[in-house]
């Protein structure tokens, strides 16, 4: 599941980096598979999600899952 951090942050209030949040969502069981950098300090963040966590095949499902974090 590739996450773009402006469509996160639309959904959470968090200021953390992609590099904080892929590390945070990581020790939840993610497997963080590349954080690919964009311009103007946007971030894609590419998840391995598992089979037994279909709720975060969505921005909604990952967002849910960052707020627990933050």
């Amino acid at each position: 599941m590739r996450l773009l951090i402006s469509w996160l942050r639309e959904f959470v209030d968090v200021t953390a980096s992609a590099e904080e949040i892929a590390e945070a969502v990581g020790l939840r069981g993610f497997e963080v598979a590349a954080i690919e950098p964009l311009g103007g300090g946007d971030a894609v963040i590419d998840f391995e999600v598992t089979a037994n966590r279909p709720d975060c095949l969505s921005v909604l499902g990952l967002a849910r899952e960052v707020a627990t974090v933050y």
